[in-house]
């Protein structure tokens, strides 16, 4: 049964606008402490809910955020969305998720028929909802998630050039000399380019030939829902497994985990030993990685991080506390070394 604040007045003999006062931490210094005590406690013995369309209404906001993340079959997004759900219920929001489904027609003012306040993004590669992110949501808060951008916008990003060093010093420093790089051909993400960028640029610094390991393209990925990373990863160890060893790289570096754990998994089936016929490392940091018959190296991003940053700023966004221009932070990366190097 629904309690209002009539009732719980009339049970602690106040009047509602007192009750009101009190619950909402807002009382005037005549109000006696027994009183607020007495009160509070009655709400809590009546099960007391505040009523969340009057707040909105007064508020003029909806207390929900939007979070559009890829699909969920990655860890790593599943990972992503049960932290920033968590955040964001703290923080006194309700967390709606969207994974992309509805890229051919996009919506973000309401997903899902739900109006938010604000948006958080993460590993959507779609230029279509990326335009339609910038055309509809015009006085919606918008903070991207993961990579950066060069375009006027917030966002709290990963330092995918450092991350990438880290894994191919790490890889150097093992003394291997035949390194490849496996990642989809085409993503749109700017990170993607950079690491690709800062692959050549340190294979030319140090006289390596670049070996470029395309795994199957995004659009095959994102049917897959995000499975596809790992399948195109089983794949591709599969052509590697295959190559006479004079050509074959000793030493693969993944665009993420999940292709780093296919190809460990082929190359394995195949009776390559990692690392000793073949060193592998992964991109994202996910606790699966850990567990593995081989435990994976990987680059880590902070995401814990990156989640509590971009909240912060959505919130600040939606309060108006903050100057128009926009706010971007990259964060570092780590290496969690395994037994896969």
């Amino acid at each position: 049964m629904y309690v209002s604040l009539s009732d719980i007045a009339a049970k602690a003999g106040v009047s509602a606008a007192t009750v009101s006062r009190i619950l909402n931490d807002k009382v005037p210094g005549r109000v006696p402490e027994t009183t607020q005590q007495r009160v509070r406690q009655i709400a809590t013995e009546m099960n007391y809910t505040p009523n969340r369309l009057g707040r909105c209404l007064k508020s003029q906001r909806t207390m929900n955020i939007g979070v559009l993340v890829n699909g969920l079959c990655n860890p790593f997004f599943a990972e992503l969305l049960d932290t920033l759900e968590e955040m964001i219920v703290t923080a006194g929001y309700d967390a709606l998720p969207d994974t992309g489904r509805r890229v051919n027609n996009p919506d973000v003012r309401g997903l899902g028929g739900w109006p938010v306040d604000g948006i958080l993004m993460w590993g959507l590669g779609h230029r279509k909802v990326d335009r339609s992110l910038q055309r509809q949501a015009r006085g919606v808060p918008v903070v991207y998630m993961g990579h950066s951008r060069s375009d006027e916008c917030d966002f709290v990003a990963h330092d995918a050039a450092q991350g990438t060093l880290l894994a191919l010093d790490h890889l150097w420093e093992r003394g291997h000399r035949k390194i490849a790089f496996a990642s989809p051909p085409d993503l749109e993400f700017p990170s993607h380019n950079v690491r690709h960028e800062t692959y050549d640029a340190f294979c030319l610094a140090r006289r390596m030939e670049p070996i470029h390991f395309e795994i199957a393209p995004s659009t095959e990925i994102d049917e897959a829902r995000q499975t596809g990373f790992r399948r195109s990863g089983f794949e591709a160890g599969g052509r590697i497994a295959e190559m006479p060893v004079q050509d074959r790289p000793t030493a693969v570096f993944c665009y993420n985990d999940l292709t780093a754990l296919g190809i460990m998994s082929s190359v394995s089936r195949r009776g390559l030993r990692v690392p000793e016929d073949i060193a592998i490392v992964g991109f994202d940091g996910i606790a699966e990685g850990d567990y593995h018959i081989r435990s994976l190296t990987t680059v880590v991003i902070p995401s814990k991080q990156i989640c509590a940053m971009s909240i912060d700023l959505l919130l600040r966004r939606i309060a108006g506390d903050l100057p128009e221009e926009p706010r971007q932070v990259i964060l570092p990366t780590t290496l969690r070394i395994g037994s896969s190097t």
